[in-house]
Parts: C-alpha cells; structure tokens; sequence
C-alpha cells in the first residue's frame, strides 16, 4: 500500500506510454505529468533537446519553477499517487521535486545518468526516498564508470567513491582485456570481475528476452560489409592525402573532424557539400554512388513482395532526408518518419500508425529518437545504416522490433562498408560488448582485442577477395565466408603514402572452380557457404542473404551474435599468478566492505564523491566545488602508477604537495609545465591544466607566478566547432 508518493521519471518519447500502462493495470490510480504535452509548461519541440543537452554540474542556486509546475506536486503529494515527468522536468522543476519525501524514485530507461557528474545525474541522486529503481537494457554501455553511476543511484556509496572504483575495479578489468595484456593482468581481471559480480548480483534483476518469453520468434542478427562505391572510393582516398589529414595525424587538428568526413564518404559522398542540394542538374543523393543505398535498394522492394515492415535507422537527420528522397523514388513503397524534429505529441500516434497499417512499408527513423524506449513490433525487419560508437545506441534499436508482441522472426542487418572507419568502429563497439558481459555475464570470459592505433584508425582496406579485418579477427563467425586471401590493397593516410600491396596467400585450385561463376557476378568477390552443424535448416531469410550476394554490393556478411558470445582461452600459469590476483581482488573486495558500512550512515538524497563532485566519500582536504584539486587527484594517481607522479617525500597521498610545493616561483613552473604538456603529447586542454596546477597555486601571489611562466613556455589556440582552448608549447621549450 502506498502512503507517499512515486516519481517516475522517462524520456519524453515513452511519457504516455507509462501513463496508458498505469490506467490499464490499476485504473483508480492517480497519474499526473509534469511535461509539456500534459501540462503546457514547456515547449514541445524544445522537450527533446533538452533531454539530449548534456551539462556539467555546477553548485549554483536553481531557478525557481513557476506556479503550474508547484501546484501539480502539491497535488501529487497531497492527493496521490504518481507523478509521470522527464529528466529535463526533473532538471527544470528540481526545487520542487528534490524537497519531497518519496515512496518511490523509478528512472526509466535509467541510463540516462551513466555519466556521474552531469546535472541531471546530480538531480537524480539528490531525490529523497530510500526505494530507488532504475530499468534499463543496457546498463553498461561504454565503461565501468557508467555502471557505477547508475549502481549509485540504487545503492548510494555501496560501491565506494567513484575515484576508489576506478583504481579498484575499471583499470583492472579493462585492462586485462587488452592482446597485450599480461597472464597477471588477465587473472587480476578475472577475480575483480568476479568480486564486482558478486557484489551488485543482489540488487541486479536482469532478465533476457528468452527467460521471460520463451515463445519470442528467432531473431536474426548479420553485418553486412558493403562495398565503396567509386565515387567514394575516390573522395576517400582524396582525404586520407589532404592536408587535413596531416594536420590529424600531427595532432595538430582533431581527429574527430576527419572521423566525421569519412563516416559521411562512408554514407554518402554527397554530405561533404550540402550546397549540391540546390545545384541545377545535379541528382543530389544518387543512390549509386552509396554502396550501403545499392544494398538498400535491394532490399526494400523484395521484402515489400514478401509481406515484411521494415525499420531503417540512421544516424544523421542529412543522411536520412537523402534515404527518404531515395524511397521516394522506389515504386510503391509506402514510409512514415520520425526525427527529433518529430513534436512529441505526434510520437506515439505515428508509432501506432506504423503498427497497425499494413499498407505501411518503411519506418525510417533516426536512431538516437526511435531507437529508445518505442514499441515497432509492427515491422519484422530493421537496418541499422551506420554503426554508433556506443554499441548500446545499435542495440537499442534492434529492440524495437525485437520485443515482447513480436509474432514473426526478425531479421536484422547492420550496414558496414568494408576496410573504412566503419569497420574501425564497430571493433570498438564488440570490445565495450565484451567488457560490459564481462562484469554482468561471465567474469571468467577471455576474449582479448587490439585497439588500432590512430594511423590505423584512417587507413582504407581493399578487401578484393571477401576477408575483411573483422572476419579475420573474429574465424568461425562467417555467414558467408568469402576467400580467405588478405587485403589488396592498403591506403594509408598522408599525402606522401603509397598504397601498400601485401603478398597474397595462394588459394584452393578447387574452390576457384566451384565459385567461378559465382564471382563474375557484379559486386561479389567470392562466396562460401557457412555450415553450422548445430543450425536449422535454412530459412527463408538464409536464401534471400543468397540472392542478394549475388545481385548487390555486398561485401560479405557476419554473424554478430557469434562475434559477440566467441570465446578464447587464455593461456596463463594459474599455479603462479592465482595467489597475487587473489590479493590484489581481496583488497577490493575489503574496500567495497568497507564502503558498504559507510554506505548505511549516508543520509538520503547526498551524492557520493565522483572526483569532481558529490559529499559521501569526499576526503577532508579537498574544497568544494569544481576546477579544483579533485581532478587533479585523480591525475595524480595516474602519473604515479605509471610512474610520474610528483608526490612529495613529505605526504603520505600521492600528487600531494607537500611544504616545498607552498613557495613555487616562476621559475620552477616554467620547468613543470613542459613536462605536463609532453606527458599529454604536446597538447593540453585549459581545464586540465588549471585542474593539474591550481594544487600548486594557494594563493594569488603563486597564481601569478603560474601565469606569468605559462605565458613564457606556451600558446594557446581555440579549436573546433566549439573553440576550445589548447595549450600547445613554444618551439624552444618542445
């Protein structure tokens, strides 16, 4: 029985869902929203953009909400019983809500506050109830400082200060993922990653689709490595031999400016000039300059014969707007689409639209807005276009169609062109997938992986014969195994290099004879047939995967699931290592004892100590507020396990100045400052180094010390869309 009251607190998108599903299931309770299609207190359009704007905390006094936003808590509180809002409604209408004594805080799609120092994480954490729930599929989705964040809001402290964590358990574990990694390293990373486990097992009720509905349809899961396409090809190529492309890999340029150039060739060529939109004559977003449209093309008219719905995401609104004229021109395939620029209001009645017409084909929607939280159980067919950094973004949108209603099997594509950035990306997305299963799944899972460096990150792979690197990376993961004989050809970036032509491995005289009329089709390099004995027959979807080899530009095809559930034994002496990872996994295991005791004196609503903000943890000689030493702790502790750090002889805390450090002049910053900024490559951000310094800096005499030796050894530059200020240092003092 309730006697105070719930807040419920979801993305705009799935706002009415929640309040349909409280009147299906217990219709005498009391809903209320706080949100503007309800209330008419924000604007609509702006709803999203609000949720999506990500800002640092700040300690300042919030503004105060309006009368409306008052009264509709009151009532709440006095009257009952749920209170339905948004992360930027509990951002916006924090004075009011943080103050009230709840019954119960649910987070919707809680991962919203896997980043610990954000506003709205703050927000969260700061409401008053004791009964905390966060529901989300992917509670870990780039590292274990997320999972943290969201663990705290369940269990404040329960897993320590987030600078403890770091040390204890992240560096740890993610580092006994590496190829490189040595046999100590592996098996410390397998007993912290045992230790973690344990610990949150008893407030993590995680429930996969086959526990809870043994009768969901099969689902289907395949990359698809699409070929270049000339024209990209071409623009490619030209860009990996720009200056622009020095400048990156001088590092005097950022590398997410030629990131985003190639992810958009890899698209479509066409968004490098937005101005040929409106250039006479010319067919702005032709479909055959874009290997992936080619491979899109096919698809859409033959499962629009066969009866299927399709979902097609996509990152970028401009790429979408060019997919959109693109179906347009198809015969007879009917399309909704939603965007951010989709009213919210219009959401869910465009969802259900799609659901319940079957003359509706396509549903082209961008992947951040109808990739979270939406029931499309109407389409059994999904692309995912182009690949997120964050392999939970992808996954996210699988689950649209893939979820509890779905009555067909679903097959679902991603769309990668071979040997690009692409390829690059979603290497990084299979080791996030790795580490996250690690901790949550099976500690005990060894699968290493070998980031490339960032020469290899804009290198571009001709892969003539059908091996593409992630193929060779990950044996026995093929649907269609093409020839096995390495790359043709390697661009690699720089206006002086040369394509690189590596020796190719002779091939079966057999094979050639059996595939040679397959590979004189257009677009196919080789096929294979991958047999799995513990597979079905083959299904319908397994002989249009056929026809389309043979009828498109597809590269060759993965199968991701088995990518992402491979294993590899490690080979390490256990009989040696066993008692050093035991000790170094009990020192953890001590610390989270300890931060459990802790944990039960932290009064209600008080943030735990991430290292910038927060009071729980938070140690005695560090000030309030940010832009001080907090992050300079924890860069300290970094330069002192990799054996820089500057600690005095005088203090018992690493990177602590000691009584000496007090009487800096000029002339000793003018020796520590080149030091910090080599240590960083020769390039450091203002905060960072203010963060660094400020330790140093107890007064304003010192601070003008700082200054006047910053100005001698280094310059600054602004950079970026956001010009950013970076330190660089002076010719002589490099």
């Amino acid at each position: 029985m309730l006697h105070k009251p719930v807040i419920v607190v979801a993305p705009a998108t799935v706002l009415r869902q929640w309040v349909n599903e409280f009147h299906r299931w217990w219709p005498p309770l009391r809903v209320s929203i706080l949100h503007s299609s309800g209330s008419g207190m924000f604007n609509v359009r702006d709803e999203g953009e609000i949720e999506d704007h990500v800002d640092d905390w700040e300690e300042k006094k919030p503004r105060k909400s309006s009368a409306a936003a008052r009264k509709i808590v009151d009532r709440v509180v006095k009257q009952g019983h749920v209170l339905v809002t948004t992360y930027a409604g509990l951002q916006t209408y924090g004075d009011v809500l943080i103050p009230v004594d709840w019954g119960y805080a649910v987070l919707d799609e809680g991962h919203k506050i896997r980043n610990p120092n954000t506003a709205i994480t703050i927000y969260c954490k700061e409401l008053r109830t004791h009964n905390r729930i966060i529901l989300s599929g992917t509670p870990m989705q780039n590292n274990l400082t997320e999972l943290w964040s969201l663990f705290d809001f369940v269990y404040p402290m329960r897993l320590g200060t987030l600078v403890a964590f770091r040390n204890q358990f992240e560096i740890p574990i993610r580092l006994g993922g590496y190829a490189n990694a040595t046999n100590l390293q592996i098996m410390t990373a397998q007993k912290c990653a045992e230790t973690l486990k344990d610990a949150i097992s008893p407030y993590l009720l995680q429930r996969l689709k086959v526990d809870v509905a043994a009768d969901l349809p099969r689902k289907s899961e395949q990359v698809l490595f699409c070929k270049l396409s000339q024209s990209q090809r071409e623009a490619y190529e030209l860009f990996l031999k720009s200056e622009e492309m020095a400048a990156i890999l001088n590092r005097t340029r950022q590398s997410l400016y030629g990131i985003d150039i190639l992810r958009k060739i890899c698209n479509h060529p066409d968004l490098l000039d937005p101005r040929l939109k409106g250039k006479p004559g010319y067919k702005w977003g032709d479909d055959s300059k874009s290997g992936k449209m080619a491979v899109v093309k096919s698809l859409l008219p033959m499962w629009k014969r066969l009866g299927h719905k399709t979902l097609l995401f996509c990152q970028g609104v401009q790429m979408l707007d060019i997919i959109e004229a693109f179906v347009q021109r198809l015969d007879n395939i009917k399309y909704l689409r939603m965007d951010g620029k989709t009213p919210v209001k219009q959401r869910q009645l465009l969802v259900d639209q799609f659901n319940n017409d079957p003359e509706l084909d396509v549903f082209l929607l961008t992947t951040k807005v109808g990739g979270l939280g939406v029931n499309l159980t109407g389409a059994n067919r999904v692309i995912i276009f182009d690949p997120d950094w964050n392999p939970s973004t992808d996954v996210q949108a699988r689950e649209r169609a893939w979820r509890l209603g779905q009555k067909r099997e679903v097959t679902i594509y991603r769309l990668m062109t071979a040997g690009t950035i692409e390829e690059k990306i979603y290497h990084r997305q299979i080791f996030k997938q790795f580490l996250s299963n690690k901790v949550l799944k099976d500690p005990k899972q060894q699968t290493t992986f070998n980031l490339s460096d960032l020469h290899d990150l804009f290198s571009l792979s001709s892969y003539e014969d059908g091996v593409t690197e992630t193929s060779e990376m990950f044996k026995g993961s093929d649907v269609k195994n093409f020839k096995r004989s390495g790359p043709k050809e390697l661009i690699v970036p720089g206006h002086d290099a040369v394509p690189l032509r590596p020796r190719q491995v002779g091939a079966n005289k057999d094979a050639d004879e059996k595939e040679g009329d397959l590979r004189k089709i257009d677009g196919v390099a080789g096929l294979e047939t991958y047999e799995d004995p513990s597979a079905p027959p083959s299904n319908e979807e397994d002989r249009l995967l056929e026809g389309l080899f043979a009828s498109s530009n597809v590269h060759s095809a993965l199968e991701h699931d088995e990518i992402i559930n491979g294993k590899k034994t490690v080979k390490a002496d256990r009989k040696l290592l066993q008692q050093e990872a035991n000790r170094i996994a009990a020192q953890a295991a001590l610390s989270l004892r300890r931060a459990g005791e802790q944990a039960r004196r932290v009064p209600i609503g008080t943030v735990t100590w991430t290292g910038e903000v927060g009071e729980a943890g938070r140690p005695t000689n560090i000030r309030r507020g940010r832009g001080g030493p907090s992050s300079a702790t924890i860069l300290a502790g970094v330069a002192n396990r990799q054996g820089l750090g500057s600690g005095s002889p005088g203090s018992s805390r690493p990177g602590t100045p000691g009584a000496a450090d007090q009487n800096l002049r000029a002339k000793d910053f003018e020796k520590m400052i080149p030091e910090f900024i080599k240590r960083h490559n020769g390039q450091v951000p203002s905060k960072l180094l203010v963060d660094h310094f400020n330790r140093y800096c107890s007064g304003s005499r010192q601070a003008d010390e700082f200054k006047l030796a910053l100005g001698k050894v280094a310059k600054m530059e602004k950079r970026g869309s956001s010009m950013r200020a970076i330190w660089t240092l002076k010719p002589e003092y490099q």
